[in-house]
């Protein structure tokens, strides 16, 4: 017997990123394009860009959103500067923790799998 999901069940993961990626994501880009450090204008952009995602996009966007935003974060990691170094944690804490929680999604499971893996989970 096959179990039908819904396709929406990723927007369960969407609190915790929607609310703490944003900021961060700010951070890390002005650190990789090498500017001044981030302004609340550029948090407010990445906030409305996580809505969007939740209010009009799919799992595999948030999917590659969640990627995005690890690639960042591995990209800085090494950085010397205090609040580039404590967003890369913030990111990697996040999606690390969404991978996890992907297990919990009904449904998916090679694909889910799949995802899990390119998050760099285990």
């Amino acid at each position: 017997m096959r179990v039908r999901t819904s396709s929406r069940a990723w927007l369960a993961l969407t609190p915790e990123p929607e609310r703490d990626l944003p900021a961060a994501m700010a951070v890390l880009r002005s650190a990789t394009a090498g500017g001044a450090a981030a302004t609340a204008a550029d948090a407010e952009r990445e906030a409305a860009r996580a809505e969007a995602l939740v209010l009009r996009g799919s799992e595999p966007s948030y999917l590659a959103w969640l990627r995005e935003a690890a690639d960042l974060a591995a990209a800085r990691a090494g950085s010397d500067d205090p609040a580039v170094a404590r967003a890369a944690g913030v990111v990697r804490d996040v999606v690390d923790n969404q991978a996890g929680l992907l297990l919990g999604l009904p449904g998916g499971g090679h694909r889910r799998e799949a995802a899990r893996r390119a998050l760099g989970a285990p």
